[in-house]
């Protein structure tokens, strides 16, 4: 996926206004978090942070002197991260501090978009202090586990992807990521090091949060990509007009936890 988009005005400022009307992200930063078991004491860097969802959630976790430190490669995402938690112990970053070391390395709905999936937990791994945990969430649906039905009219929300793939207003999809699976992660993460566990957060996503979640620029480039991003958040728009807003369906959030053992002094016998 794009760092261009990522790091696009439109971006931050659709991903400020759908956390801010929506609790999709929240509820998952929060059960990132949980899964993570971040306590008062803990040193956490959260990777690939956004705006901030997953670190506010770490601070309602730790003590009043830890700090958080937030890396964020796009740099809209980050100042608008950096404004949100302005005069909160959160130290926002382009990139992770060198030789530094973490008890709890977290990164939320991001880790299938960065990359290979061995390469990135190995990288992240590089940065968990013995003892830590590295913890990932992401949607199921993005390991090839579909979700189930809700309610309404369209209880797996299609018809707007269908509306809008019918305005031939998209692009072909370039140099997309290997699939990725819940066998690939975990093999990922045990090739680093770490007995992990699978949790799984499920939530109803309403047809309003789908379709304001489809004004960001990176998630429709697909469909609406001949577009600059500024014009797409009205076509979405009337496009959603005609659906059923009581329409919702069911969504499954992964969480894995790695946990990483600490390191035993090696004792050699006398005898």
């Amino acid at each position: 996926m794009s760092l261009a988009l990522w790091n696009h005005p439109v971006t931050a400022d659709r991903y400020r206004h759908f956390t801010g009307r929506h609790d999709r992200y929240r509820r998952a930063a929060r059960a990132l978090v949980e899964a993570a078991a971040i306590a008062p004491g803990h040193r956490v860097l959260d990777f690939a942070a956004g705006i901030g969802c997953t670190a506010l959630a770490s601070l309602e976790q730790l003590g009043q002197s830890d700090v958080v430190t937030a890396v964020e490669a796009a740099e809209a995402m980050r100042l608008a991260g950096a404004v949100r938690t302005r005069d909160l112990p959160v130290n926002w970053c382009p990139a992770t501090p060198a030789g530094q070391h973490y008890d709890r390395v977290i990164c939320g709905a991001a880790i299938w978009a960065l990359g290979p999936v061995a390469d990135v937990v190995a990288d992240l791994a590089g940065h968990v202090a013995p003892g830590g945990a590295l913890a990932v969430s992401l949607p199921a649906a993005y390991l090839g586990e579909p979700d189930v039905p809700g309610g309404g009219s369209d209880p797996w929300l299609g018809r707007l992807p269908e509306v809008l793939a019918g305005m031939k207003l998209g692009k072909a999809p370039i140099d997309p990521l290997p699939p990725l699976n819940d066998l690939a992660l975990t093999q990922a993460f045990a090739d680093s090091g770490f007995s992990v566990i699978r949790t799984t957060l499920r939530q109803r996503l309403s047809q309003t949060a789908y379709c304001d979640w489809m004004t960001l620029p990176p998630v429709n480039d697909t469909l609406l990509g001949q577009l600059p991003p500024e014009d797409r958040i009205a076509v979405v728009g009337r496009a959603a007009s005609s659906l059923d807003t009581a329409s919702w369906r069911w969504e499954a959030w992964a969480l894995y936890t790695g946990v990483r053992q600490e390191v035993q002094p090696l004792r050699i016998s006398t005898d």
